[in-house]
């Protein structure tokens, strides 16, 4: 804390630092600092930043967002290439310059990454503190591959806003706002990934085998292949499922809203702090602080 007070201190005059101590802290004290119209910088994983931005947007705030990645995945920071290591964030903020990303509503909560709903989610959603510890981003992975025991198709239904329907028989859907998810880059293929649009994508299939072949792909970076998913680009559609089928959705790691799902776009919607230079980012999987964790676990 003192190193970011010191860093912020450098483009501020007054900074006040504040804790959380419970879920909804975040989106309180952001909400309050809206309120005043304050620049508002965050410490914490994924979940937190969305609590904070949550706040900021819910009460109309045109401030700007900073924030330092502490979680085990850290997507936003991952697309906006800000640095991975906290101090290195730190170390960035004092020349930080201001550009806008979208947002994106889901019912009565706001995402900045992945709004998704399935089996995969649900477990992902259930990762401990400890596997995230031991495993890093890779415990994703794994609860990911578990899960697959268990992939009920559930049925979904879009309705596009200029009255177009889609109909999808599908395990997992996944709005997306980046090409980053699950600490994994450039999921989509490029063809697929443009600004100022939500990636609706569905799966077509997804076993074991499917997996397994698509493993290696993910490690490197490469996106899924166009040959298991269907996307469709939306700026808003409203998404609902059979009647008696219920599922819940993970929004940017947290638990979501249930359906039925009003989505919508809200184009450069929020001022954000960002490297003045790219930072170079580290390996879709983070190889070596995934083996520093483990190292630590079993050598004496």
């Amino acid at each position: 804390m003192p190193l970011m007070e010191s860093a912020l201190k450098k483009r501020y005059l007054s900074v006040t630092l504040k804790m959380t101590e419970k879920a909804g802290d975040a989106t309180a004290f952001a909400s309050a600092a809206s309120r005043l119209g304050q620049d508002i910088f965050c410490m914490g994983g994924d979940g937190t930043i969305n609590e904070t931005i949550n706040g900021m947007v819910s009460a109309g705030s045109t401030a700007t967002f900073g924030f330092v990645p502490l979680g085990t995945v850290n997507d936003l920071a991952r697309a906006l290439h800000i640095p991975l290591s906290p101090k290195a964030a730190i170390r960035m903020l004092p020349d930080a310059v201001r550009t806008t990303i979208d947002i994106g509503r889901v019912n009565d909560r706001f995402f900045v990454n992945i709004a998704a709903a399935g089996r995969i989610p649900e477990a992902v959603g259930q990762v401990s503190i400890r596997e995230k510890t031991l495993w890093g981003p890779l415990a994703y992975f794994i609860k990911g591959f578990q899960s697959l025991r268990d992939q009920s198709p559930h049925h979904f239904h879009v309705l596009m806003e200029d009255g177009r329907t889609f109909d999808f028989t599908s395990p997992l859907m996944a709005a997306m706002l980046t090409d980053s998810a699950g600490s994994f880059r450039n999921l989509l293929p490029s063809c697929e990934y443009r600004k100022h649009q939500i990636r609706l994508v569905f799966l077509k299939k997804l076993d074991w085998l499917d997996l397994l072949s698509q493993a290696p792909v993910l490690i490197k970076g490469a996106p899924v292949s166009s040959d298991l998913i269907h996307v469709l680009e939306i700026q808003k559609a409203k998404v609902s499922l059979s009647e008696g089928e219920h599922l819940m959705t993970n929004v940017d790691g947290d638990m979501g809203p249930e359906f039925p799902l009003d989505m919508e776009l809200l184009p450069c919607r929020l001022s954000i702090f960002v490297p003045r230079e790219k930072h170079r980012a580290e390996g879709p999987l983070h190889f070596p602080e995934f083996l520093r964790h483990l190292t630590d676990h079993i050598m004496p």
